[in-house]
């Protein structure tokens, strides 16, 4: 068993980087530590994905159900400042797909089950300089050799901590929380976010379904707002508030999901057969939705960079790949990740004047129609590089 490239992690990226070359006549096999038959869990998570990523999903066959959202409403809660994005702007069908992370999980994992070695980890590798491949070594104390291996196993990436590749981490402080809901907006193909003291809100349409949900919300809330409450109470003390500002009832369906939130990045990608992809190599705050579109540019770029090299019949070499794919991730992964901290701490700040900056700044970039289209085709994929 030598697969050309060993992907660690058998997640909705990986399992994605797995198809893909395979479909081009690449080997790669999947080690994963979970089980491969799992408890049915509550449909809760949901992703956004932009046009680009959807696109990739399409081109490998991927059939799931998506809300489909076609306008997104930026407000500050506390002010008048606001913009307005909308499809028709920059000329395409939609803003954004939202799906169940099961949904699309499930859907990737089922073409790649022949492809994964369930129920163990990367337990140790190493480099092999004579000839090019990397000696890995199983939990389960079998061995494989590959070319590759391809770090797509999380934020807590093993691979990553054995490799000795250090990330660099910092928290917001902040508590992220996550639940589905009947509400009645009306309009299903618009989302809609509203920054306030009570924490970023934002509310977005769901894939049709037999449970007649609508929406999706996704909230972060600063520690200090909540540590005197429990997450549930919080929740339902303050649901009220955002009903106002939407002028609609929103009728908690599911259970209240919650977790801390931080990001990291690594300087480096790659440590020798080593690269990190996706969640491994970095993490981003929710605000915008972007983390998953970050994995999938990732993979995407990975992906191509590994085809065009295995199929031009020159000598294979794998370092001039890896690299490639880092110079084409790493700066833009950083910069969105500058980018998202920068919105945070602007829009969390209780400073008078920088409410009343971001107010007009909000307003002045809805007036400004170029400025927004480059928004639009940054967020959608559009500005791929």
């Amino acid at each position: 068993m030598n697969p050309i490239v060993t992907i660690s992690g058998g997640g909705i990226i990986g399992n994605y980087i797995s198809s893909r070359l395979n479909n081009n006549d690449i080997e790669s096999l999947i080690i994963e530590k979970s089980a491969s038959i799992l408890p049915a869990a509550e449909n809760i998570r949901t992703l956004t994905l932009n046009p680009y990523s959807k696109k990739l999903l399409d081109d490998l066959g991927i059939d799931i159900k998506y809300a489909e959202i076609k306008k997104i409403n930026v407000f500050d809660g506390e002010g008048s400042g606001k913009i307005d994005f909308s499809s028709e702007e920059i000329g395409s069908d939609n803003l954004s797909y939202v799906c169940y992370f099961n949904d699309l999980q499930s859907e990737l994992k089922k073409g790649e089950k022949e492809r994964t070695l369930f129920e163990t980890e990367i337990k140790n590798f190493k480099e092999n300089d004579s000839n090019n491949i990397c000696n890995i070594l199983l939990s389960g104390s079998e061995e494989i050799n590959s070319q590759i291996i391809a770090g797509c196993d999380g934020r807590n990436s093993n691979v990553a901590k054995l490799s000795l590749l250090k990330p660099i981490t910092s928290f917001y402080e902040q508590t992220a929380i996550t639940f589905t809901a009947k509400c009645n907006l009306g309009d299903l193909n618009s989302a809609h976010q509203i920054f306030s003291e009570r924490g970023i809100f934002a509310i977005m349409p769901l894939p049709p379904s037999l449970e007649e949900l609508t929406h999706t919300i996704v909230w972060s809330v600063d520690h200090k707002r909540i540590k005197k409450n429990n997450i549930e109470d919080f929740v339902k003390k303050n649901i009220s508030y955002f009903e106002r500002k939407l002028n609609a009832e929103i009728n908690i369906h599911s259970n209240i999901l919650s977790f801390n939130l931080s990001n990291h990045h690594f300087e480096n990608y790659i440590s020798g057969s080593l690269v990190l992809i996706g969640d491994a190599a970095h993490s981003i705050h929710p605000l915008a939705g972007q983390g998953i579109n970050l994995g999938f540019a990732d993979a995407d770029a990975f992906c191509e960079e590994i085809i065009k090299a295995y199929q031009s019949k020159i000598n294979f070499d794998k370092n001039l790949v890896l690299k490639k794919y880092e110079i084409r991730r790493k700066d833009m992964n950083l910069l969105m990740l500058k980018s998202m901290d920068f919105f945070v701490d602007l829009f969390r700040s209780d400073n008078l004047y920088i409410r009343l900056l971001r107010n007009i700044g909000l307003s002045s970039v809805n007036k400004t129609n170029f400025i927004k289209r480059f928004f639009i085709n940054h967020a959608s994929g559009n500005n791929k590089i």
